[in-house]
């Protein structure tokens, strides 16, 4: 029988354990902390595309409402603006980088989001269509461009969205 003698052993297979669950350990707080950033990607990825989303749907309703046949007066009010000089309530919309500005349009029918997307509608100047001039006899048609600024939110606050369209109106 063979018989170890205690004086040889020098404890090595405590030695080598105790690195390899170092190793393991610092590879397993690796792990987590990438889990844990992914995580956080995946949420904020979502909570931009509800913002964009409602954005959007805010532009929606603009279109809807300068598809209607009766616009109300550009003047300020209910969001409606015109493109002018000069420092009347009806030449200054709202700052669209501003959270905290006034004169927004509230768009309804979206939920899901952390406050109502919004919108401001601009009547820019008006144009004689260039090719209604190539027909002889016929009115020049006017044609009148809007720009849409809207705005939507995620599903916190902290997720904002802005986007801006021109509008085509005969």
């Amino acid at each position: 029988m063979n018989q170890i003698n205690p004086s040889s052993q020098r404890g090595a297979a405590l030695l080598i354990s105790l690195v390899f669950m170092l190793i393991l350990t610092i590879i397993c707080a690796s792990a987590l902390q990438s889990t844990t950033l992914q995580e956080r990607m995946a949420g904020n990825a979502r909570d931009t595309n509800s913002a964009f989303q409602a954005a959007e749907a805010a532009l929606r309703e603009g279109e809807k409402v300068l598809q209607a046949t009766a616009v109300g007066p550009f003047n300020g009010s209910n969001g409606l603006y015109k493109q002018c000089s000069g420092n009347g309530v009806e030449c200054t919309p709202p700052d669209w980088n501003d959270i905290a500005s006034t004169g927004w349009r509230t768009a309804s029918g979206i939920s899901g989001v952390s406050s109502a997307p919004q919108f401001y509608l601009e009547e820019l100047t008006q144009l004689d269509d260039p090719l209604a001039a190539l027909d002889a006899g016929k009115p020049v048609k006017v044609i009148t461009n809007y720009r849409i600024t809207a705005r939507g939110f995620g599903v916190s606050d902290r997720s904002i969205v802005v986007l801006r369209t021109i509008y085509r109106r005969e």
